[in-house]
């Protein structure tokens, strides 16, 4: 019986990592549910489970490296803070608790002793623990990665409103409106905040920018928001922002590119050592 709890123990551990390295994109749709309500969502059980226990590990977390809550990619995401100390918690708890069966395992078939297997479930917990952060840098990455090259779609779309001679709060909302992937979806929705909030849009972005790390929306923020409070005209401005920020982006794509290149070149190389190594050896041995 217990080979049969550690093996589905080991086997729920590998298939939770699986589910984690897959590329997913952020998940909006509650953000969205919620966007303009003030009632509170109760999500059941499994919620409060998850609320309490990131409750109680945040309240006990120490103030060192390795355990601060990366909140800017959390935002960006769209994960809460609860659930990522719940996964991350989950993780430490599962891996210690697979070193734990596994000991036992071990001493069923007298392999080694339990302490042995008990002493690395420290060590699995502390993998455990790091693993989501790693994940959601990852995650991270991409997602800004792909916020980036939509706000430079979007320079382009409130440049066109702006020639059009829509004020720069409408061009700013009009040009939000226009696209449906999920960073046109975030910045429609806080565009939309801010008008309820009687604020100004381009402050709306840039606080956006800051609150997501993405340094490029708040450029476009910026450069809108002189037309709104000087009156200058910033369609060529918008255009030429547009098309660096496209530069530099076709930059870094080979930048990559030729990275990923040379790593395939070595790869290569290195075969090909071997390869020759596996031909010359019988010759070497029959002139020895």
């Amino acid at each position: 019986m217990t080979i049969f709890i550690g093996g589905a123990v080991i086997g729920l551990a590998f298939a939770l990592l699986a589910a984690q390295a897959l590329p997913s994109r952020p998940k909006l749709g509650a953000a969205l549910d919620r966007l303009g309500t003030t009632t509170t969502v109760n999500d059941g059980g499994h919620r409060s489970l998850e609320t309490r226990v990131a409750s109680w590990v945040i309240q006990r977390m120490p103030a060192i490296p390795g355990f601060s809550i990366p909140e800017r990619d959390l935002a960006l995401v769209g994960m809460t803070t609860h659930k990522f100390i719940f996964t991350k918690a989950t993780y430490a708890a599962g891996g210690f608790a697979s070193m734990l069966l596994m000991g036992l395992y071990f001493q069923m078939l007298g392999i080694l002793p339990f302490a042995i297997p008990a002493a690395f479930g420290v060590l699995a917990a502390a993998v455990g623990w790091f693993l989501p952060d790693l994940f959601l840098k990852d995650k991270s990455a991409a997602a800004r990665k792909e916020f980036v090259r939509s706000v430079a779609v979007y320079l382009e779309l409130v440049a066109a409103e702006r020639r059009r001679g829509s004020p720069p709060a409408i061009a700013l909302e009009n040009a939000a409106a226009i696209g449906r992937s999920w960073p046109f979806v975030r910045i429609n929705q806080e565009l939309t905040r801010a008008r309820y909030d009687h604020t100004q849009p381009w402050d709306a972005l840039l606080g956006l920018s800051a609150e997501i790390a993405v340094p490029e929306l708040g450029e476009a923020a910026k450069i809108v928001r002189l037309s709104g409070y000087e009156g200058a005209s910033v369609y060529e401005a918008l255009r030429s922002s547009g098309q660096g920020l496209r530069v530099k982006l076709l930059n870094d794509e080979h930048t990559r590119a030729n990275k990923a290149s040379e790593r395939i070149t070595i790869l290569i190389t290195f075969l090909a050592y071997i390869f020759a190594g596996v031909l010359m050896t019988p010759l070497i041995l029959n002139i020895m």
